[in-house]
């Protein structure tokens, strides 16, 4: 039982590497710098819709048998 509850952990958390890698580039890359206000206000929505849909798939992880 603890070894597929640990593999539904990993199988959420690679859910979220696109995530990070997109929160690396603006932060460490500065990927998105001098961007127009549209630019932004787009990433934000694809950022707070990812990890939106990441938490749903975590709060489901409990719900499995």
């Amino acid at each position: 039982m603890g070894g597929q509850a640990a593999g539904y952990a990993a199988a959420d958390a690679v859910q979220a590497l696109p995530l990070v890698s997109t929160f690396w580039g603006i932060v460490l890359f500065g990927e998105y710098r001098r961007s127009s206000r549209k630019t932004y206000t787009l990433l934000v929505g694809m950022l707070s819709m990812f990890v939106a849909a990441a938490g749903v798939l975590m709060a489901s992880a409990g719900q499995r048998k």
